[in-house]
C-alpha cells in the first residue's frame, strides 16, 4: 500500500516521530503523561506555502474542524503545520505535526489521512491538564496509562471515519503496515487495528439507530453534510 515513511512505524509512534525522552522531574499523573505522550521535541517545521501540499492540507482543513466537535472540544483547539520527519504527531497545545512525504505518498487516500488526523485529536492532549493527582508513575505503569490512550485515540479514529461516511480499511492496512517493530507503549499492529474496527462498528451503528429513530436529528448533525464552517 505504501513504503515505509522514515521516522514513522519503526519508534515510539507509528504515527509520529522518534521523540526524546520528556522532563526529568515528573509532575502531577496528567503532567507525567503529557509528557510522556505529547512534551518531546517537535519534528521539524517546514514552508507553509509548500506548493505540493497546500492543497492537500486545505483538503483536510473542515475534517479538522469537525473531528474536533466530535471530540468534544472547539474548532480552533487543534492546528495543523506542515513538517518532516513524521506521519503525523500532535503536542501538548493541539498543534498536529503533518508530515509532508505522508500527505504526498497517501495524497490518493483521504480515508487513510483523515483516519490519522483523527488518531491525533483522539489523544485530545489539553484534558490531560484535568489531572493533578501529584505522585510519581513507575515506568510500568506509564506504560499501561499511555497503551489505554493510545488505543483510545484508535477506536476515536474508527468511530469518526464511521461518522464521516468514509472507511477504515485504509487505515487499517496503513497501521499493518507502518508498525512492524513491536513497542511497550503500543499493542500490537492487529490488536490495534481490531479497535479501529470496533470503533468503526459502533460509529456505524449509532449513524445508523439515528437515522432509524430521529432522521431529522440525524439530517442536522450529519458529519457528511458538515464539515466545518472554514
Amino acid at each position: 500500500m505504501t513504503s515505509r515513511i522514515q521516522g514513522g512505524g519503526v519508534g515510539r509512534n507509528p504515527f509520529g516521530v522518534q521523540w526524546a525522552q520528556g522532563k526529568a522531574e515528573p509532575g502531577s499523573v496528567g503532567e507525567q503523561v503529557q509528557d510522556n505522550l505529547f512534551g518531546r521535541p517537535k519534528p521539524k517545521v517546514l514552508d507553509q506555502d509548500d506548493a505540493d501540499c497546500a492543497h492537500l492540507l486545505a483538503r483536510l482543513h473542515p475534517y479538522r474542524l469537525k473531528l474536533a466537535r466530535l471530540a468534544g472540544d472547539q474548532e480552533g483547539d487543534y492546528r495543523f503545520l506542515l513538517s518532516t520527519g513524521t506521519i503525523a504527531a500532535i503536542d501538548q497545545s493541539g498543534t498536529i505535526y503533518v508530515g509532508k512525504e505522508f500527505l504526498l505518498e497517501q495524497a490518493a487516500h483521504l480515508d487513510t489521512q483523515v483516519g490519522v488526523i483523527a488518531h491525533e485529536i483522539g489523544h485530545r492532549p489539553r484534558r490531560w491538564n484535568e489531572y493533578r493527582e501529584g505522585r510519581v508513575m513507575g515506568k510500568v505503569e506509564l506504560e499501561d496509562l499511555c497503551r489505554l490512550e493510545e488505543t483510545r485515540a484508535d477506536y476515536f479514529a474508527g468511530w469518526s471515519l464511521a461518522q464521516l461516511g468514509l472507511k477504515a480499511e485504509p487505515l487499517c492496512g496503513f497501521l499493518l503496515a507502518i508498525q512492524v517493530h513491536p513497542h511497550p507503549e503500543y499493542f500490537s499492529a492487529e490488536l490495534r487495528e481490531k479497535t479501529i474496527r470496533e470503533g468503526y462498528e459502533a460509529g456505524t451503528r449509532r449513524q445508523a439507530n439515528l437515522q432509524k429513530f430521529f432522521p431529522e436529528l440525524a439530517r442536522m448533525t450529519s458529519a457528511r453534510g458538515d464539515l466545518g464552517s472554514g
